[in-house]
């Protein structure tokens, strides 16, 4: 604590004290000071040695777990965490590594037939004339005809959704961002599956708001649990992914959708529904969850998990009331979507060829998962033959970190459950393994045989 009393110290007049031990702290975890998962001292313990009041602790304790960089557990104390951001890349691999078969990372197979797409698509582009969407900044809600191609995709997957209530954006993650800045703040609670995208808990770091999981069964959100925190908390929003959540892959069916809609309704809170995975389901099994609650629901979709990964294209439907709101929002955080990628996307909307490549994309994943149930059948806790991964329980000898560092060891790469794992849910024994990593089918089939093997195995006894 001596760099904390030191920095207090040299505090100027009038400069708040909170948020100079806040600075203290950060400076500390940065430099390796503080490590990962080190305790922090308590907070009358602080007050004392630095001669400053409990509150001014208890508030930069807060102002450093709404950042991200400390987790406050109740009667247990305050831990040093590494950001979500941060730790994100330890898990879900950012840069390839030779001779590792990445199931870390959740992406679609590419083949030749996308490749012959996209250049068709830019030897098009290179000659034609008239190309307004190269030196367009507004409209900020993109184009007209963008927006009219995405109500078309929208439409498809099940939402009624007219032109004007859809935004252009980069990606869904850049969608889910949009509605949740125009949801909530630091005063905020927002729900959650207990297992969700990283995405979502980087936000709540970034926005401020209180992030709460839900508990979850085979068919995703559990009612219940769901109807009880709105009764108990006033709850701004529900974030939620109906369609193969990532991790679990589970599927909600139509029954649960309008059981949950309705609760939303009951108690006024809004959703927000990220569809990114929609596409690849083919013949729907049942209605967006905003189909039954339009007015309180943002809906988002994009193409980069079923068209094409470079196609970072998303739309976004918004509650009319919302439109404004959200639209000042995107004009703030990035102006407007990039036009050229949505005039591709839109192209392709309308001749046909992005349904051509979802279609390809459910055959190739169906191929993929069945040589996961092939060799992994008996570990499988979440599976579908159209998601993009699958949900894996591991054996009662390992330890899901030694299995990952083991899997390494062997130049396979999968996802613990940390990055999903919202703060308070049970750590499950799993990982989850992508199905579209960049290999052949019989280094696929190498890599789950070797799989296989090491789940059948008993870990070393000196780890790696």
């Amino acid at each position: 604590m001596e760099s904390w009393k030191t920095a207090l110290g040299a505090a100027r007049i009038g400069e708040s004290k909170y948020k100079i031990l806040v600075q203290a702290i950060t400076r500390e975890i940065e430099q390796g000071d503080l490590v990962n998962d080190q305790r922090l001292p308590p907070q009358r313990q602080v007050a004392d040695a630095l001669g400053i009041s409990v509150q001014t602790v208890t508030n930069a304790y807060k102002e450093l777990e709404r950042q991200g960089l400390v987790r406050c557990e109740i009667g247990r104390g305050s831990f040093v965490t590494r950001r979500m951001s941060d730790r994100v890349a330890n898990d879900i691999l950012d840069t390839p590594e030779r001779a590792l078969v990445d199931f870390s990372i959740t992406r679609i197979l590419h083949t030749q037939e996308h490749e012959r797409i996209w250049r068709d698509t830019c030897a098009e582009l290179s000659v034609e004339e008239d190309q307004p969407w190269i030196h367009a900044f507004r409209p900020i809600a993109g184009f007209e005809a963008h927006r009219e191609a995405a109500a078309q995709w929208v439409r498809g997957l099940g939402l009624d959704v007219a032109r004007e209530d859809v935004l252009i954006t980069n990606g869904a993650a850049h969608g889910i961002f949009l509605a949740l800045a125009s949801l909530a703040g630091p005063d905020d609670v927002v729900l959650c599956e207990g297992l969700t995208d990283h995405g979502v808990i980087g936000n709540s770091q970034v926005l401020g708001f209180t992030l709460k999981g839900l508990e979850l069964d085979r068919d995703g959100i559990d009612p219940e649990h769901f109807e009880d925190m709105c009764s108990n908390e006033r709850i701004t929003a529900l974030v939620c992914t109906p369609n193969l959540n990532n991790p679990t892959t589970s599927l909600m069916p139509d029954a649960r959708r309008r059981e949950i809609a309705a609760i939303a309704r009951r108690f006024g809170v809004h959703i927000i529904e990220d569809d990114v995975y929609g596409p690849l389901l083919g013949e729907r099994h049942a209605p967006p969850l905003s189909h039954y609650a339009p007015e309180l629901s943002f809906y988002c979709t994009s193409m980069t998990k079923s068209v094409l990964t470079g196609l970072r294209v998303g739309y976004l439907a918004m509650p009319k009331r919302l439109a404004l709101r959200t639209e000042s929002i995107l004009r703030v955080n990035s102006w407007m979507a990039t036009p050229m990628v949505s005039e591709i996307a839109s192209r392709w909307i309308r001749d046909g060829r992005a349904e051509t490549l979802v279609q390809l994309q459910r055959k190739l994943l169906g191929a993929r998962q069945a040589m996961v149930r092939e060799y992994l059948d008996e570990y499988l806790l979440g599976h579908h033959p159209q998601a993009l991964s699958a949900w894996l329980g591991i054996p009662a000898h390992w330890e899901v970190d030694s299995l990952v560092r083991a899997l390494r060891h062997r130049h396979i790469a999968v996802t613990p459950p940390e990055p999903f794992l919202v703060r308070g849910t049970p750590r499950p024994r799993a990982v989850r393994l992508c199905v579209g990593a960049e290999c052949s089918d019989r280094e696929m089939r190498q890599a789950l045989a070797g799989m296989r093997e090491l789940f059948g195995q008993y870990p070393q006894i000196h780890d790696f």
